[in-house]
C-alpha cells in the first residue's frame, strides 16, 4: 500500500519515520501504523464524500469474536494521523491518545466510535454540531 499524504508530510516536516506496517483492517483508508521516534501512531487518510462537509474515516480493531469494536483508548498508542485532501489543500489531525479520548473516539470513558468526521480548517457552512466539532478539533490540525 501506498501512503502518498503520510510520506509528503514525514518528507516536508523531516519526521523521522523507521516504519510504516500496513494494517488490513480500514484498507479503504489506506491505515498504517507508523512507528515515528519511538513510538506507534495509526495513520489514516480519511475520504471527501459529496454531501457533506469535512471528510470521513474508519478507526476501529476487530476483536477475537470477529466483531469490530472501537478502539480501547490505552490501545491507540501514540495517537492518530489522519490525513485530508480536497482539492489542492491538504493537511493532518494529529490526533494524541488524550485527545481521541476527549473527542469519545476511543473507549473508555466514553463508548468509542468505529469511524468519525473530520473538519480541516478551511471547512466552512458547517452546522452547529459540525462547528462544536472542528473546535474541538482545531488544535490537532496543521495544514501543509
Amino acid at each position: 500500500m501506498v501512503f502518498d499524504a503520510f510520506d509528503e508530510w514525514a518528507s516536508r516536516r523531516g519526521v523521522p519515520v523507521s516504519s510504516v506496517v500496513v494494517e488490513a483492517q480500514n484498507s479503504d483508508y489506506e491505515s498504517g501504523l507508523a512507528r515515528i521516534d519511538g513510538q506507534d501512531w495509526h495513520v489514516r487518510t480519511a475520504r471527501t464524500t459529496p454531501t457533506k462537509p469535512g471528510a470521513f474515516l474508519a478507526f476501529w480493531r476487530r476483536r477475537p469474536d470477529g466483531a469490530t469494536a472501537p478502539f480501547e483508548r490505552d490501545a491507540v498508542g501514540a495517537g492518530l494521523l489522519v490525513f485530508v485532501r480536497q482539492q489542492e489543500r491538504r493537511g493532518v489531525f494529529a490526533f494524541t491518545a488524550a485527545h481521541l479520548d476527549a473527542l469519545d473516539v476511543t473507549a473508555g470513558s466514553g463508548r468509542g466510535k468505529r469511524g468519525f468526521r473530520v473538519y480541516p480548517s478551511w471547512c466552512g457552512g458547517l452546522n452547529p454540531a459540525a462547528l462544536a466539532t472542528q473546535r474541538r478539533q482545531a488544535p490537532a490540525f496543521e495544514e501543509f
